[in-house]
């Protein structure tokens, strides 16, 4: 019996626009040469994006005109990472109120993501954390060379998960230059509070561990098998009492979901995991948690 319960999985419900764009570019995928095929899906692909943040602004408009101070604080904290960022809004959005609710609710503990890439999803968590209510430190670990090949255990049916085209070593690349100046020169975040690890995870995570110290959020983006197990084994048990963790992947990359689904059930707890609309989901850790495991 799985330890892992998902209330939704987006990629059940995909909309209107997913359900017509997504067999066609697949189609277009197998049957055009890769620079052709790069050539209409990079542009379509980029101005996409600006067509998502053009409407995103107009959101923010609304949330000021009706007074809604915090709505608008979240999404303009949102709109200034979405560049460099994958993830798309409804994701940001979920890792921004996990954030703030650590924060709200005094869960001790640093900011940790594991797969950093371009440095969106980084830069929104460190806005928060060094904001004056919060003042926590961050921890962000990345090969800043891109992902590392998948293994055995990431693939099904010959597929490593729901993408439109594989996802072969380099991709998701972010160089420590690139996510520095987007943290430090763009953002101005404050040096002092946050930390960038270059390395595989394998390397860096059980050296540097104990440096971190408790855990308030974990984000795992690895998308691999290996990767997410290796941060789970690492880092989940820093994580504190009502701390929340989320797998970038977990709806999204087989690797991810079967590591995460593993880990858990050799934990002996049990989670409910709440996606977070594009194809990640986060789960909170439980109260007791380490009790709960011995009494199982």
């Amino acid at each position: 019996m799985s330890n892992t319960t998902v209330w939704d999985n987006p990629y059940d419900h995909p909309s209107l626009l997913k359900r017509v764009a997504t067999p066609i570019l697949r189609c277009l995928y197998r049957v055009l040469p890769e620079a052709v095929y790069d050539a209409i899906y990079f542009p379509a692909f980029n101005f996409y994006q600006k067509s998502i943040r053009a409407a995103y602004s107009q959101k923010i408009k609304k949330a000021r005109t009706t007074g809604d101070t915090r709505g608008a604080m979240k999404m303009e904290r949102v709109f200034k990472v979405m560049k460099h960022s994958l993830v798309g809004s409804p994701g940001l959005e979920h890792t921004h109120d996990l954030a703030q609710e650590v924060v709200d609710n005094k869960v001790p503990g640093a900011f940790v993501e594991c797969g950093v890439a371009q440095g969106g999803c980084a830069a929104l968590m460190a806005q928060v954390a060094c904001s004056n209510e919060a003042d926590r430190d961050c921890w962000f670990f990345d090969s800043y060379e891109g992902l590392p090949d998948p293994t055995e255990a990431d693939f099904e049916s010959g597929k490593t998960g729901r993408h439109i085209r594989p996802l072969p070593k380099g991709s998701c690349l972010g160089t420590l230059e690139q996510v520095s100046g987007l943290l430090f020169e763009e953002m101005e975040l404050p040096k002092d509070k946050i930390n960038l690890v270059k390395g595989w995870f394998e390397n860096t995570l059980p050296k540097t561990a104990s440096a971190i110290g408790p855990i308030a959020l974990l984000r795992a983006d690895g998308d691999w098998y290996e990767s997410t197990r290796c941060i789970l084994e690492n880092l989940y048990d820093q994580v504190a009492e009502g701390g929340h963790v989320i797998i970038d992947d977990y709806c999204s990359c087989y690797g991810a979901k079967k590591a995460t689904d593993e880990f858990l059930n050799e934990k002996g707890v049990h989670v409910s995991l709440v996606p977070d609309g594009r194809g990640g989901a986060s789960f909170q850790k439980p109260k007791n948690a380490e009790k709960i495991r011995k009494a199982s």
